[in-house]
């Protein structure tokens, strides 16, 4: 909708996990760098954690991207798997095999026969569960025992767990010490600081032809840190909704009042007052109040 008024080329802030619109830290690139040699070579289990919205589903759509060509992925984006027998279904499904009816065992036999067969089927399973703090233990047994499967010396089957930091509680229960064990690299996502969380604004607007410092105040900057608290999700959905409202209100560059304007309307929150409302009651204290005067009941 905005796209056009700020004459950008697409628009730059989308609600959806988006791996255009991603600002990784140094720590974050080194960790996905990791990730990647881990999977190519056969290493063990890789873990994604951090808090809600600092984009851990973004790494995973990094990583199903990485190696679409290389792998076979089965990419997972909410782990809502009641049971193994469900868990072992649905992988059944993403590899496009038949599973009516099936049962757990057969299913396991199925997935074990079509990873084996390396005439048909040459490129390993790449498995990438978001959302895997909601798996239960049994099904993250039955992660494991699928990341067992080695055909000549070589996995099968490459791991990757996305989810909050009480993932890693799961994993420290002592009947999940085997698969905690296969666990060789934690990349570890935050929030953002205030330099991060302006760079994330200004890679989005970047993509889209146009440039942070024309379009936002530093003062709407720190608006979009303070309100956003760095995390990442947060500040395209603040920033999305302000070219909103300054599209709305014809405003060529974005400030503090429309930033706390997206925010309010957010957060379903009063609207704030205008800078010109706040220089009318500071010149005349008596405007900005109304009063009501009572007769006495007499009267």
């Amino acid at each position: 909708m905005y796209e056009a008024y700020y004459q950008l080329s697409e628009r730059p802030f989308n609600h959806a996990p988006n791996t255009e619109c991603f600002f990784a830290a140094e720590h974050v690139r080194e960790s996905l760098s990791q990730i990647v040699r881990i999977v190519t070579r056969g290493e063990g289990l890789s873990l994604v954690a951090g808090p809600t919205g600092t984009g851990k589903s973004s790494v995973c759509q990094l990583l199903v991207e990485h190696f679409q060509f290389s792998h076979q992925v089965v990419y997972f984006q909410h782990a809502l798997f009641s049971s193994r027998h469900s868990f072992l279904e649905a992988v059944l499904l993403a590899l496009g095999l038949s599973n009516s009816r099936n049962s757990e065992a057969q299913n396991r036999t199925a997935i074990r026969n079509h990873l084996f067969n390396l005439d048909e089927h040459p490129r390993s399973l790449l498995l990438v569960i978001d959302d895997a703090h909601q798996l239960t233990p049994d099904v993250l047994e039955e992660c494991r025992q699928l990341s067992n499967l080695v055909y000549s010396g070589a996995p099968r089957v490459h791991l990757v767990l996305s989810g909050l930091l009480k993932l890693e509680d799961s994993l420290s229960h002592p009947s999940l010490d085997s698969l905690n064990q296969r666990v060789v690299h934690r990349c570890y996502l935050s929030t953002l600081s205030g330099l991060e969380t302006r760079a994330l604004v200004g890679d989005c607007l970047e993509r889209a032809g146009g440039k942070v410092a024309e379009l936002f105040t530093r003062d709407a900057l720190r608006k979009i840190y303070e309100y956003s608290e760095g995390v990442p999700r947060t500040v395209v959905q603040l920033v999305d909704r302000a070219m909103l409202m300054g599209m709305k209100f014809e405003k060529s560059m974005l400030d503090a009042y429309e930033i706390e304007l997206a925010w309010a309307d957010l957060q379903q929150l009063p609207e704030p007052k205008s800078p010109e409302q706040l220089e009318q009651a500071a010149t005349n204290p008596t405007s900005a109040t109304s009063s009501i005067e009572f007769g006495l009941l007499s009267d």
